[in-house]
């Protein structure tokens, strides 16, 4: 479980994050939403520990950026891509922090082919990185972080500049470490799509949580619509499954 309780981060005189109070539960997948500036981004990278804050953010009792023994995963949204590097070597550094770089053991070397089979990245192994499609890239990211074996993953707009095919095949490939126990926090602009995946949502807003529970009655809730001021229409499929679409402009 991991628990935030007035959580307030500022850069210079600005606030970013305002008294953010929230339970994340483990082995569940959360997603953060909201409109461009809302501090998603910034949340999460408090999460992580590697944003400066006031308040508190336990994961498991202890606070995060005090804790160096979490094994935890982090997929940017704009990842450095490495010049000369192969996707099995990148794949292979997620296992660096266990092994050592160079060091890798049968085990980790087994463990990266079995990943790159399931994220379907097999038959790229020897290929570069640098090559790779900008769907291609969210899958090795996905795969270093599987490597890894953690127990928390924080991916920031993993959908971001890709179709709707590759949008898909990359949620299934996190739904993978879900399946494997993990807990999954993200963020999202397409909230449709977080609605399918994640079993929890929060809304933000200027900074604060406007909206916290599970994905379906975020969904439903009227003050949806006031997060991205009222510039979104939800509409309810046959099937039950509601959709998120933008307001046209006159």
């Amino acid at each position: 479980m991991i628990k935030v309780e007035d959580l307030t981060v500022r850069l210079g005189t600005k606030s970013v994050l305002s008294d953010i109070s929230v339970e994340i539960e483990s082995g569940k997948w959360t997603c953060l939403v909201g409109p461009n500036g809302a501090g998603k981004t910034t949340f999460l990278k408090a999460l992580l520990g590697s944003q400066p804050y006031s308040g508190s953010i336990t994961d498991g009792g202890l606070e995060v950026f005090k804790n160096h023994d979490r094994n935890v995963a982090f997929v940017p949204q704009h990842p450095q891509i490495p010049i000369g590097m192969s996707v099995s070597e990148y794949v292979m550094l997620g296992r660096s922090k266990r092994d050592g770089w160079g060091n890798e053991s049968s085990a980790s070397r087994k463990l990266v082919a079995e990943i790159l089979k399931l994220t379907g990245l097999f038959g790229m192994q020897g290929q570069y990185v640098s090559q790779l499609s900008g769907g291609e890239m969210q899958r090795a990211l996905i795969a270093r972080a599987l490597v890894q074996e953690p127990t928390l993953i924080l991916l920031d707009e993993p959908t971001s500049a890709l179709d709707l095919h590759h949008q898909i095949a990359v949620l299934n490939n996190i739904e993978l470490l879900k399946d494997r126990g993990v807990t999954i926090i993200s963020t999202m602009h397409d909230i449709t799509l977080a609605a399918m995946y994640a079993e929890k949502i929060i809304v933000m807003q200027e900074g604060r949580v406007l909206l916290s529970g599970s994905s379906d009655s975020v969904i439903h809730s009227p003050e949806l619509k006031s997060a991205f001021e009222n510039r979104i229409n939800v509409y309810t499929l046959e099937s039950g499954r509601p959709v998120i679409v933008a307001k046209k402009e006159r």
